[in-house]
């Protein structure tokens, strides 16, 4: 993989962590416009998925999260 991962960088399917880290920049500081909920890939903004608006999976992948981690933070699930 040391070796694959790299050379993906080459093709449209990857960035190198330099130009992913200039794109990252450009949607934090506002210089490719993203509003709340959208997707951005290498520039271009899309709606995200209709799942990933889906009320209740939010509501079963936070409980899921509390779950899973409540035991390591002494908390219980729902609290």
């Amino acid at each position: 993989m040391g070796r694959v991962l790299p050379a993906l960088t080459l093709t449209p399917l990857a960035l190198s962590p330099g130009a992913a880290g200039r794109r990252l920049a450009d949607v934090v500081l506002g210089t490719t416009p993203a509003p709340s909920g959208s997707y951005v890939d290498r520039g271009r903004t899309a709606r995200s998925s209709e799942e990933s608006y889906d009320p209740g999976r939010e509501a079963a992948l936070l409980e899921t999260l509390d779950g899973l981690t409540a035991p390591r933070s002494g908390r219980t699930a729902g609290q």
